[in-house]
């Protein structure tokens, strides 16, 4: 049987660094929209969904994720760790340990969702490795699993700070 990828939106509201900042607007989208929309044309919407914490279902970031369509994954876990919140939403869509996973997150401009790629098998391992914990395993994915990861395309902009926010605008040319 051959499982189309799925690929998981990971988005929270709550930033130390630039709060908010999915709701942020770049080229008259918000960055929640427009990894949305980006990743709905790589995968098909069908193959797509946001995973968020629970907390956030009823504020702000799920009011935008509700007025743009998306589908969303709602995890009551504890909001910092977003391996549990990924493994978890990955087990609610899809069954098979080899079925390949894709991890997007809207702060990267542009949005390049071949980024990172994982199997279930993969994150049942690391679930399962990883202390609970464990804080900065749990919350950097990329540092805990045996990740196929390219690198950032030349020119790629992380938004962390009002200056890379500043940055991508100046790049899509707001």
């Amino acid at each position: 049987m051959n499982v189309a990828a799925l690929c998981i939106i990971q988005m929270r509201l709550k930033s130390t660094r630039l709060p908010n900042k999915l709701l942020l607007t770049l080229g008259g989208e918000t960055l929640a929209e427009r990894a949305w929309r980006l990743a709905c044309e790589a995968f098909g919407a069908e193959n797509c969904v946001v995973a968020i914490p629970s907390t956030d279902e009823a504020g702000p970031l799920g009011d935008e994720l509700r007025r743009i369509g998306a589908r969303v994954f709602a995890w009551d876990g504890d909001e910092n760790d977003v391996l549990g919140r990924f493994h978890a939403c990955a087990h609610v869509y899809r069954s098979d340990p080899a079925s390949v996973i894709y991890r997007v997150t809207p702060d990267d401009v542009p949005v390049e969702p071949w980024r990172e790629r994982f199997t279930l098998a993969d994150l049942d391992e690391a679930q399962h490795r990883v202390l609970v914990g464990d804080r900065i395993a749990r919350e950097h994915i990329g540092w805990t699993l045996p990740v196929a990861r390219a690198t950032a395309g030349e020119g790629v902009i992380e938004i962390n700070t009002l200056a890379d926010y500043e940055a991508a605008k100046a790049r899509v040319g707001e």
